[in-house]
């Protein structure tokens, strides 16, 4: 009897670990780079590309976010304030054994991501479902664009991929948009307030 009630309790605990979305650790890896755009149709825009990788994951991915550190930064939620082209990002996948390529397509969420449990502006680069997708071992080139002009530093823990029912963070050496209050009419505020003010 009491090793039936202990085979469920570690039956119920292996549940709960696989189903809970939790920070683990994992290999990955970011470097990036931007510049003022060329695109006659993104004038005025800066564009921020990233090299992606990830080792030793125990799934393939199924989203990558770069978690934009904005959090007190009004304008980021403003509408234009981030762009994507239709196709933003490729990379690598593995469907049935075969190497294929992953299309990416990108997004901003200003209120983050419930997947992974953050709060904050980030943007979200989804692959597309077209049956080739990122390996357990890959990496990924994603871009958008941003009115806001780059700080260059190395951000620990801006890189998160969800795989499976967990997900993971990493670190980026390049830039990320800086908050630039000349898109934004609004006053200085709390980010409670400005959640309230987009909601």
């Amino acid at each position: 009897m009491f090793r039936l009630i202990a085979i469920g309790l570690l039956l119920a605990a292996l549940v709960v670990s696989v189903t809970t979305p939790v920070l683990a650790d994992q290999d990955i890896w970011a470097t990036g780079s931007a510049w003022l755009s060329t695109d006659p149709d993104r004038s005025g825009y800066w564009e921020y590309c990233y090299e992606i990788s990830w080792v030793g994951l125990p799934h393939g991915v199924s989203h990558v976010d770069v978690l934009l550190l904005l959090d007190e930064c009004i304008c980021a939620c403003a509408p234009g304030y981030f762009a994507f082209a239709d196709t933003c990002g490729s990379g690598p996948g593995i469907p049935d054994g075969s190497p294929c390529t992953v299309y990416y397509y990108g997004f901003f969420e200003c209120f983050g991501d419930p997947a992974i449990e953050v709060e904050t502006p980030l943007v979200k680069f989804q692959p597309y479902e077209n049956g080739c997708e990122p390996a357990a071992d890959g990496w990924a080139e994603v871009c958008f664009y941003s009115l806001a002009a780059p700080i260059y530093n190395t951000y620990t823990g801006v890189i998160a991929l969800k795989f499976g029912q967990i997900w993971a963070a990493g670190d980026l050496d390049g830039p990320l948009p800086d908050c630039d209050s000349r898109y934004s009419d609004a006053s200085p505020s709390t980010w409670g307030a400005v959640k309230a003010l987009y909601r």
